[in-house]
């Protein structure tokens, strides 16, 4: 299974978000509090739960962005990840926004 369909389920999994607002914090930020990711209890839960997916993520992306580590895209993150909570939460954030990107050109049918 492709890694975004995963990490999209994973997010519907985790929380009540509706796909127009995993597009909004695509477009808004993750930081802009959402359902789910707003408090470092909930996104830490998230990262741990996902971590292998988020890295692959991670992975990909510092590798297609031209980053010669995992760790170097990270450093790029406009927000705290100073310790290891903080370093989940950006994680959080980042796979939050990055399946919200993908779900733009990659709409799913929602259950009713």
């Amino acid at each position: 299974m492709d890694m975004y369909v995963e990490l999209y389920n994973a997010i519907k999994g985790h929380c009540e978000l509706e796909d127009g607002e995993i597009l909004q914090a695509a477009e808004h930020g993750a930081d802009a509090g959402w359902n789910g990711f707003t408090y470092y209890t909930d996104t830490c839960k998230f990262c741990e739960d996902n971590e292998q997916l988020i890295y692959d993520l991670l992975n990909e992306m510092a590798d297609s962005c031209g980053f010669d580590s995992p760790d170097a895209l990270v450093a790029t993150f406009q927000c705290d990840t100073s310790s290891p909570d903080a370093r989940k939460n950006a994680l959080s954030w980042f796979a939050l926004e990055e399946v919200g990107r993908w779900l733009e050109d990659n709409p799913q049918e929602e259950d009713e």
